[in-house]
């Protein structure tokens, strides 16, 4: 792969990270076409800045770069996730997490990815079978004596928007 130079060494480095991390085919491609057209402004946009938690969560637009909701914020929150949970909830590991997910797009691909990052880490997980409204995550915590939960769901937002809930061991968020 060659080096990027945008002239801005923050954006060359995480352009190259991305392309250089990103599997998904599509979201790579997106920053790889971005790259070639020389669209800066948008390159800037979308991998200077990273989504934040924000109400029991994450909820951003579904696209490539590490503002949007893709398949690599996914698998990286859900590794942060991990990494925070075992330093708080040493319980984690015999308690494991439940995830749901809802009818949106990329949801159930997203809970899949979700569940196998917290298996890879030798957490046990309570994956949904089919679609759920968002209660029944917190329900299933409660109920399974879960040390946390986490439902992929935008809820109410724009379509094009997705989201990453996370609840704590009492089912809150």
């Amino acid at each position: 792969m060659t080096e990027i130079d945008t002239g801005n060494e923050q954006l060359n480095a995480e352009i190259n990270q991305w392309l250089k991390w990103d599997k998904n085919e599509k979201t790579r491609l997106a920053i790889k076409t971005l790259t070639e057209e020389n669209n800066y402004p948008e390159l800037k946009k979308l991998l200077l800045q990273r989504m934040e938690f924000g109400t029991a969560g994450l909820r951003a637009k579904m696209g490539p770069g590490n503002s949007q909701m893709n398949d690599l914020t996914i698998i990286q929150t859900t590794q942060g996730m991990v990494k925070y949970c075992k330093g708080v909830l040493p319980q984690i590991a015999t308690s494991g997490v439940v995830v749901g997910f809802d009818g949106r797009h990329n949801s159930h691909r997203w809970a899949k990815i979700v569940s196998t990052v917290f298996v890879n880490a030798g957490i046990p997980v309570y994956l949904f079978s089919k679609m759920c409204p968002t209660p029944y995550v917190a329900f299933s915590i409660r109920s399974l004596k879960a040390a946390c939960g986490i439902m992929v769901t935008a809820s109410h937002n724009p379509k094009d928007d997705n989201g990453y809930k996370v609840y704590w061991s009492n089912g809150a968020q």
